[in-house]
């Protein structure tokens, strides 16, 4: 393929440019003029690449569809003038020409796009005089990437619970020109491709990186954890969490003191093993924050967690959850709503970060697997050290019997990462496939086996005659 491509899929996201790898990933000066075979052509240029690779993180259409995942699970609900196709969400009878879907699917595939040129071209040799372990650390770092849009795409459009099925995603390891039509992968086959992207990824991506809206390899290794807790290989995932864990602590990255601090201090967070940069008036991603807030079902729950139901107390956070009081208390919230974001959209200093991926989701992995393994006692420790960050006794996990930590486990990790990434929905799909949880559990408007998966964009199936939709 012509490299003229990159330039006609990426001119409006990408600009080449001169920056330093501490800077803003916005804040860099065009010095030259894109060309087609002379993208890349030294270090700088690639890094200047591989700085859009991460910005498409924080685009409209990725970072606007964490919330729909929210209302979708029940655990989020709409406010005020509500999302541009939400409704559906709401109800879970999600259409294939649902807007949001569009916008998820072609973002992802953009991520997947990107990082694939940028990828070729340092195998091509395009960053001449680059140092060969810096080649490969960016070859590296854009696998990560690849995975986790590969990883994000099968979770929402495919049917990731089942290995057996055939219904996987378009799997996209070279740059795509927009003509090319392809079948989807097995499930199976999907995951395959995921963990030889993290596989290469833990060999050759940074050891360490203080800056943390880069990846390095404990990101690749915690985000291999997550793959194989999804793909039900509990004792790869556990073990797999655990050095995930300790290899992250023992690069800089560790546990917030405080569940507020890891979203005030955003990007910066400790905590964060991959980050989207926020700063400045154009370095900021479209979250859509105002329009939601707390389901009845998240607040009755943490409100069950610390003392019982119906005595809890927003305004001095008696009687609930500690996360749940940070984030919706009148006066921590903010204006947005949420303590979550507490930055205002306006303005040129710090903006909300997205978390795309933290070291306190590992700890509840770790547990989770150890629980489905058997390991109680090494559960309750991973169990113990975030229940004690949010004030619970110190004796809180060793109290809760082998039969209920599992149920345990998901109502605290749904009140750790809710309004995040969508996890919340993605752990009751996969407890309800593990027969841990009712189909209604959580929202009576889910009926259906065919509601937990979304169908694909209609626009997608309109350009690609070998794709076939989802089960109706």
């Amino acid at each position: 393929m012509k490299i003229k491509y990159l330039g006609m899929l990426l001119a409006g996201s990408l600009g080449m440019n001169s920056c330093s790898m501490v800077g803003g990933i916005d804040d860099i000066k065009p010095y030259y003029k894109m060309e087609e075979d002379n993208v890349v052509y030294n270090l700088e240029s690639a890094e200047s690449v591989l700085r859009g690779v991460y910005k498409s993180w924080r685009a409209f259409n990725v970072s606007s569809f964490r919330l729909y995942m929210s209302i979708l699970s029940g655990t989020s609900a709409s406010k005020g003038g509500g999302l541009t196709g939400g409704q559906e969400f709401v109800t879970n009878s999600v259409q294939a020409n649902n807007i949001a879907l569009v916008n998820i699917y072609q973002g992802s595939y953009l991520t997947i796009n990107t990082a694939n040129n940028l990828i070729q071209l340092m195998q091509r040799g395009d960053a001449k005089g680059a140092p060969e372990q810096r080649v490969r650390e960016i070859i590296a770092e854009c696998k990560i990437q690849r995975a986790l849009a590969h990883f994000q795409l099968l979770r929402h459009f495919g049917y990731f619970f089942d290995l057996s099925s055939p219904y996987g995603i378009v799997l996209r390891n070279t740059p795509f020109t927009g003509t090319e039509t392809s079948a989807r992968a097995t499930v199976q086959e999907s995951y395959d491709f995921i963990l030889t992207d993290l596989n290469e990824a833990i060999a050759n991506a940074p050891q360490n990186n203080e800056l943390h809206y880069y990846v390095t390899k404990a990101t690749a290794k915690a985000l291999k954890a997550k793959v194989l807790l999804h793909m039900r290989n509990y004792n790869e995932a556990e073990s797999l969490a655990k050095e995930a864990i300790d290899l992250a602590e023992g690069n800089g990255y560790r546990l917030e003191e405080s569940f507020r601090s890891i979203f005030v201090n955003g990007y910066n967070s400790p905590e964060a093993l991959f980050a989207t940069y926020t700063e400045g008036a154009m370095e900021t991603a479209s979250d859509l924050i105002a329009r939601t807030t707390y389901s009845e079902y998240t607040k009755r729950m943490a409100d069950i967690l610390v003392a019982g139901d119906n005595d809890g107390n927003l305004n001095t956070g008696e009687g609930y959850d500690q996360r749940f009081y940070l984030m919706f208390n009148p006066t921590l919230a903010g204006a947005q709503g949420n303590g979550k974001h507490p930055y205002s959209t306006n303005g040129t200093g710090k903006h909300n970060t997205q978390m795309i991926l933290r070291l306190g989701e590992i700890y509840f992995i770790h547990a989770e697997a150890a629980v489905r393994n058997g390991h109680y006692d090494i559960a309750r420790q991973s169990f113990q050290t975030m229940a004690s960050r949010v004030g619970y006794p110190a004796d809180y996990v060793s109290k809760i019997s082998n039969n209920a930590l599992l149920t345990a486990i998901f109502r605290h990790k749904v009140l750790e990462l809710f309004a995040e990434n969508g996890e919340d929905w993605f752990d009751f799909v996969r407890y309800y496939h593990e027969k841990n949880m009712d189909l209604n559990a959580i929202k009576a408007t889910i009926k259906s086996d065919t509601q937990l998966v979304l169908p694909l964009p209609q626009t997608a199936l309109a350009g690609n005659n070998q794709l076939q939709q989802n089960p109706l």
